[in-house]
């Protein structure tokens, strides 16, 4: 689901000027010190915005629980109300990240509505892209795409229920199953769609550069589909997942998608089903040179509803990319 935060471009804008003109008076002095990252962001959202929050860090991440009410509408929209909170969340993590002497690469927001708690929203962003934007390194309408934004049922949540279930069933006692629960189903998550809050616990990990830049790969397809009048004309997306993974000495990006060609008189079925894969390859080649990123060995995309997929070396990334190399070369049919 593409969530879009009302107004935040506007908050940023303004944001940059105060922090470019803060540090232009205040010169190289870390405003907030590491020691207090987290009482810096949890006492300006209290006495500035008036909302409370808790905060986790862990390595170069910080997360933020931000509980509201009236998060989402009957629409599963985020309110006008909650999307303000979180937009004064998002710069006030912003403004302790880029003035703190502690070294942090992602901040991660969680945002559940108190009705609701099983629902939760997980913004996740990179404090580089932050700065980036502010120095117009990188456009408004890319900074918007870099933002991994999610509204999803709590996985801890769903995880928990099911056990919960089935310890009911076997009559076992409330204590023990309180301890098989924290020693075996209560743990740091392993992927970046496990993250969450639930039971005032924070499931958070340190988010890799690896793992972000896959979701926003699979993300920005899902985006581009959806959101491009002649791709959304042309294609159905019912689904995009990315992972990097790591096999013996390879590295690589695993992209999985499923993407079918709607009735196009101009286009036969294979050509449609080439342009999905050439699409695709082209965000992928976009995203991995916006981050500068050069440690894999391949990006490999596999469309689930018609079997096929591409595998693309590195150094055949780049010579796509600057057109030293057809994209048509690399469409080798391939069944999963």
């Amino acid at each position: 689901m593409r969530i879009k935060i009302k107004n935040f471009d506007f908050y940023v804008a303004i944001f940059t000027f105060a922090f470019l003109i803060l540090n232009f008076l205040t010169g190289c002095a870390p405003t907030f010190p590491k020691e207090k990252v987290k009482e810096s962001i949890v006492d300006i959202c209290k006495k500035e915005y008036k909302v409370d929050v808790k905060v986790y860090t862990i390595g170069k991440t910080v997360a933020i629980y931000l509980p509201l009410e009236n998060l989402l509408d009957f629409t599963f929209s985020i309110t006008k109300e909650a999307s303000e909170h979180i937009n004064d969340v998002l710069l006030s993590v912003s403004r302790v990240t880029l003035s703190t002497d502690a070294d942090y690469d992602f901040y991660c927001i969680i945002a559940h509505d108190i009705r609701i708690p099983e629902i939760q929203i997980v913004i996740i962003k990179s404090v580089e892209d932050v700065k980036r934007f502010m120095l117009n390194d990188i456009s408004r309408g890319e900074y918007s795409k870099r933002m991994l934004i999610d509204i999803r049922l709590s996985p801890q949540a769903q995880k928990e229920r099911a056990v919960k279930e089935v310890f009911q069933k076997m009559n076992l006692d409330n204590k023990w199953q309180e301890d098989v629960m924290n020693d075996f189903f209560r743990s740091e998550p392993t992927a970046l769609g496990d993250i969450g809050y639930w039971n005032n616990r924070f499931y958070v990990k340190d988010v890799p550069m690896t793992e972000f830049l896959a979701e926003q790969i699979a993300s920005r397809i899902k985006i581009e589909f959806k959101e491009d009048a002649k791709l959304a004309e042309a294609f159905l997306v019912r689904s995009s997942k990315g992972r990097y993974t790591t096999r013996g000495s390879k590295r690589y990006f695993e992209l999985n998608i499923s993407i079918d060609p709607r009735k196009v008189p101009e286009l036969d079925e294979a050509a449609s089903y080439d342009r999905i894969l050439m699409e695709s390859l082209k965000i992928a080649i976009a995203v991995l040179r916006g981050y500068f990123f050069e440690d894999y060995d391949y990006v490999e995309i596999a469309n689930q509803s018609d079997k096929r997929m591409i595998r693309v070396s590195r150094e055949e990334m780049e010579k796509l990319r600057t057109s030293k190399m057809d994209f048509k070369e690399v469409l080798i049919e391939r069944f999963l």
